[in-house]
C-alpha cells in the first residue's frame, strides 16, 4: 500500500478556513472522477499549530501514479492556484510512503 501526505502550512490562521474549503473542494472533485478519498488532519499542539495534513491511501504505485497524472485539468489548476495563494511554503511539502512488511 501506498500513501500520499501533504503538509498545508496556511500564510496566517484566517487562511486555515479558506485552505479547508478549498480541501474541500478537492474531495467533491475526487469523488465525482472516482479519486482516492482524503483524510485530513490538523495539529493542534507544536511548533506549527497552523498546519493541515492531507492523506490518501493507494493501493499500489501504479494506482497513485494514474491518479496524479489525472490532476493534469482545469479543476485542480484553479485549486493549486488558490493554494499557492494560502500557502506560505512553495511546493506544498508532499510524502509518499509504501508500507513495509515486517518479517
Amino acid at each position: 500500500m501506498f500513501r500520499e501526505r501533504w503538509h498545508f502550512y496556511p500564510k496566517t490562521f484566517a487562511d486555515v478556513d479558506k485552505v479547508l474549503a478549498l480541501d474541500a473542494e478537492f474531495e467533491k472533485l475526487a469523488a465525482a472522477k472516482g479519486w482516492a478519498p482524503g483524510t485530513f488532519w490538523s495539529r493542534k499542539a507544536g511548533e506549527m499549530p497552523a498546519e493541515i495534513i492531507g492523506e490518501w491511501d493507494y493501493p499500489d504505485l501504479a494506482a497513485f501514479q494514474k491518479e496524479f497524472a489525472e490532476y493534469a485539468c482545469p479543476e485542480m489548476e484553479r485549486i493549486f492556484g488558490k493554494l499557492d495563494e494560502l500557502e506560505k511554503t512553495r511546493p506544498i511539502c508532499t510524502e509518499l510512503l509504501e508500507t513495509v512488511p515486517l518479517g
